[in-house]
Protein backbone atom coordinates (compact mmCIF):
# COMPACT_ATOMS: atom_id res chain seq x y z
CA UNK A 1 0.00 0.00 0.00
CA UNK A 2 2.82 2.37 0.91
CA UNK A 3 4.53 1.65 -2.40
CA UNK A 4 1.30 2.32 -4.29
CA UNK A 5 0.86 5.70 -2.56
CA UNK A 6 4.46 6.62 -3.30
CA UNK A 7 3.97 5.69 -6.97
CA UNK A 8 0.77 7.75 -7.19
CA UNK A 9 2.50 10.74 -5.57
CA UNK A 10 5.38 10.47 -8.03
CA UNK A 11 2.98 10.32 -11.00
CA UNK A 12 1.13 13.39 -9.67
CA UNK A 13 4.38 15.36 -9.26
CA UNK A 14 5.57 14.46 -12.77
CA UNK A 15 2.18 15.36 -14.27
CA UNK A 16 2.02 18.75 -12.49
CA UNK A 17 5.63 19.50 -13.43
CA UNK A 18 5.05 18.66 -17.10
CA UNK A 19 1.89 20.76 -17.13
CA UNK A 20 3.76 23.76 -15.70
CA UNK A 21 6.46 23.41 -18.37
CA UNK A 22 3.86 23.34 -21.16
CA UNK A 23 2.22 26.50 -19.81
CA UNK A 24 5.58 28.27 -19.64
CA UNK A 25 6.34 27.20 -23.17
CA UNK A 26 2.95 28.46 -24.39
CA UNK A 27 3.59 31.81 -22.68
CA UNK A 28 7.03 32.04 -24.28
CA UNK A 29 5.55 31.26 -27.71
CA UNK A 30 2.98 34.01 -27.24
CA UNK A 31 5.70 36.48 -26.16
CA UNK A 32 7.90 35.43 -29.09
CA UNK A 33 5.07 36.19 -31.53
CA UNK A 34 4.39 39.53 -29.83
CA UNK A 35 8.06 40.48 -30.19
CA UNK A 36 8.15 39.38 -33.84
CA UNK A 37 5.15 41.64 -34.45
CA UNK A 38 6.97 44.53 -32.76
CA UNK A 39 9.98 43.98 -35.03
CA UNK A 40 7.61 44.10 -38.02
CA UNK A 41 6.14 47.36 -36.62
CA UNK A 42 9.67 48.77 -36.34
CA UNK A 43 10.40 47.86 -39.97
CA UNK A 44 7.14 49.45 -41.13
CA UNK A 45 7.73 52.61 -39.08
CA UNK A 46 11.30 52.82 -40.43
CA UNK A 47 9.98 52.82 -44.01
CA UNK A 48 7.32 55.44 -43.22
CA UNK A 49 9.63 57.59 -41.10
CA UNK A 50 7.07 57.19 -38.31
CA UNK A 51 9.03 58.53 -35.35
CA UNK A 52 5.97 58.33 -33.07
CA UNK A 53 5.79 54.55 -33.42
CA UNK A 54 9.57 54.22 -33.22
CA UNK A 55 9.55 56.38 -30.08
CA UNK A 56 7.09 53.96 -28.42
CA UNK A 57 9.10 50.89 -29.43
CA UNK A 58 12.37 52.28 -28.06
CA UNK A 59 12.99 52.73 -24.33
CA UNK A 60 14.19 56.16 -23.20
CA UNK A 61 17.66 54.74 -22.55
CA UNK A 62 17.84 53.03 -25.97
CA UNK A 63 21.12 53.15 -27.87
CA UNK A 64 22.74 51.35 -30.76
CA UNK A 65 26.00 49.78 -29.62
CA UNK A 66 28.68 52.24 -30.79
CA UNK A 67 26.03 54.43 -32.42
CA UNK A 68 23.23 56.89 -31.82
CA UNK A 69 21.01 57.24 -28.79
CA UNK A 70 17.24 57.23 -29.14
CA UNK A 71 16.93 61.00 -29.60
CA UNK A 72 19.69 61.07 -32.24
CA UNK A 73 18.21 58.10 -34.11
CA UNK A 74 14.75 59.70 -34.24
CA UNK A 75 16.13 63.14 -35.19
CA UNK A 76 17.98 61.62 -38.17
CA UNK A 77 14.64 60.92 -39.88
CA UNK A 78 14.02 64.67 -40.21
CA UNK A 79 17.31 65.43 -41.95
CA UNK A 80 18.00 62.29 -43.97
CA UNK A 81 18.12 62.50 -47.77
CA UNK A 82 17.72 58.73 -47.91
CA UNK A 83 14.29 57.37 -48.87
CA UNK A 84 13.68 53.94 -47.34
CA UNK A 85 11.67 51.87 -49.78
CA UNK A 86 11.65 48.57 -47.91
CA UNK A 87 12.82 47.11 -44.61
CA UNK A 88 12.14 43.44 -43.89
CA UNK A 89 13.45 41.41 -40.98
CA UNK A 90 13.97 37.69 -41.49
CA UNK A 91 15.57 34.75 -39.70
CA UNK A 92 14.31 36.19 -36.42
CA UNK A 93 15.20 34.19 -33.34
CA UNK A 94 13.78 35.06 -29.94
CA UNK A 95 14.95 33.92 -26.51
CA UNK A 96 12.67 34.97 -23.65
CA UNK A 97 13.96 35.36 -20.09
CA UNK A 98 10.94 36.46 -18.04
CA UNK A 99 10.48 40.17 -18.71
CA UNK A 100 13.60 40.33 -20.91
CA UNK A 101 14.26 38.95 -24.36
CA UNK A 102 17.10 38.76 -26.86
CA UNK A 103 16.27 38.91 -30.56
CA UNK A 104 18.54 38.25 -33.49
CA UNK A 105 17.79 38.53 -37.18
CA UNK A 106 18.68 39.89 -40.57
CA UNK A 107 17.22 43.19 -41.77
CA UNK A 108 17.14 43.66 -45.54
CA UNK A 109 16.83 47.33 -46.49
CA UNK A 110 16.27 48.87 -49.90
CA UNK A 111 16.73 52.64 -50.02
CA UNK A 112 17.12 55.35 -52.60
CA UNK A 113 19.61 58.21 -52.39
CA UNK A 114 18.91 60.59 -55.27
CA UNK A 115 19.13 58.31 -58.34
CA UNK A 116 21.02 55.49 -56.65
CA UNK A 117 19.24 52.44 -55.20
CA UNK A 118 20.99 50.90 -52.22
CA UNK A 119 20.51 47.32 -51.09
CA UNK A 120 21.88 46.38 -47.66
CA UNK A 121 21.55 43.50 -45.24
CA UNK A 122 22.23 43.91 -41.54
CA UNK A 123 22.70 41.25 -38.87
CA UNK A 124 21.26 42.54 -35.62
CA UNK A 125 20.91 41.65 -31.98
CA UNK A 126 18.35 43.48 -29.88
CA UNK A 127 17.65 43.43 -26.14
CA UNK A 128 14.01 44.02 -25.21
CA UNK A 129 12.45 44.45 -21.77
CA UNK A 130 8.86 44.43 -20.61
CA UNK A 131 8.18 47.49 -18.51
CA UNK A 132 4.80 48.84 -17.41
CA UNK A 133 3.06 46.13 -19.41
CA UNK A 134 4.76 46.75 -22.76
CA UNK A 135 7.88 45.59 -24.55
CA UNK A 136 10.55 48.11 -25.54
CA UNK A 137 13.98 47.75 -27.10
CA UNK A 138 16.80 49.01 -24.86
CA UNK A 139 19.86 48.10 -26.92
CA UNK A 140 20.62 47.05 -30.49
CA UNK A 141 23.81 46.00 -32.19
CA UNK A 142 23.88 45.74 -35.97
CA UNK A 143 26.56 44.92 -38.48
CA UNK A 144 26.44 44.72 -42.29
CA UNK A 145 26.29 41.20 -43.69
CA UNK A 146 29.53 40.42 -45.48
CA UNK A 147 29.02 39.31 -49.09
Amino acid sequence: MKTLLSLLALILIVTVSASAQVKKSERDLKVEQELRNLVRSWDEAYVKGDTTTLGRLLADEFTFVGGPKKSEYLAAFKTSQLVIQSAVSSDIEVQVYGDSAVLTGVDTIIAKNKDQTLFTKWLYLGVWIKRDGRWQCVKTYSNPVQK
